[in-house]
């Protein structure tokens, strides 16, 4: 309920980001997130309703979707001249991260606790490596962004809603890329690094490389499936990390 309550806020948020913005080349990266993501869980859920289909329909979308989403409110706000408007966008963005997390977060424990096995024997994928990087980019992140946006509460009693920095962004577009990959990933292949988990020998198997061995091939409808998502998903990151204008737009004088 929790990760299907934060999917839907997600949804509401970008709804009301649309209201008080135009359409970009980043907003369609989400809407196709969006799409992605339901046509995931539609197909995954119709397969059965089991605790390891949430890890793909919720790590699909809180990345997939609701970070597309974030992008896109932070950088559409920089077309907007009003300081409210730019404010009202920032705490979309800021909303929108926390929907993810929570999602990205119940996803991680659902396969958890899916796997019923000792924490030895837990995350010994590339998948799950380039995945965890990616989470733990994200909430550093997150707090970054958290504690620039409140400090100033404790000083001025106000809370500093419109700034940049360089390294935020940066590590954001870092998560953001670790976690698209391990969609990918996800999607494509499994690649176990630590056949005897942690404190084993590492390995790279001789087929390493070669498609299929994981759950969307064998519930998604097959290869053709499999890639199609994958392409989309493609598709949207090329979206989300596209450069968005500086430009803020003025009113025509008459």
């Amino acid at each position: 309920y929790g990760g299907g309550a934060a999917l839907g806020a997600a949804v509401v948020l970008q709804v009301l980001s649309l209201v008080r913005g135009s359409l970009t080349v980043n907003t369609m990266g989400a809407l196709v997130g969006a799409a992605i993501s339901f046509v995931l869980g539609y197909l995954a859920l119709s397969k059965g309703n089991n605790l390891f289909v949430w890890h793909p329909i919720l790590m699909t979308a809180g990345s997939v979707f609701a970070c597309t989403a974030a992008i896109d409110t932070v950088k559409r706000r920089k077309s907007m001249a009003k300081a409210s408007k730019r404010s009202w966008m920032v705490q979309l963005h800021w909303f929108l991260m926390d929907a993810a997390l929570i999602a990205m977060g119940l996803g991680v424990l659902a396969i958890y606790a899916n796997k019923n096995k000792p924490l030895a024997k837990h995350f010994t994928t590339a998948h799950s490596w380039l995945g965890l990087a990616g989470l733990a980019l994200f909430v550093l992140n997150l707090m970054g962004g958290a504690t620039t946006t409140l400090g100033p509460v404790f000083l001025c009693g106000k809370m500093k809603l419109l700034w940049t920095d360089v390294l935020h962004r940066t590590s954001g577009a870092a998560a953001y890329t670790c976690m698209m990959g391990a969609v990918l990933l996800g999607l494509y292949n499994r690649v176990v690094l630590l056949p005897d988990g942690w404190g084993g020998k590492f390995e790279l198997p001789a087929d390493w490389a070669s498609p299929g061995k994981t759950w969307s091939y064998a519930n998604l409808g097959g290869e053709v499936i499999v890639k199609s998502f994958m392409a989309a998903v493609l598709v949207v990151y090329l979206l989300a990390i596209f450069p968005s204008s500086n430009k803020i737009s003025k009113p025509k004088v008459s």
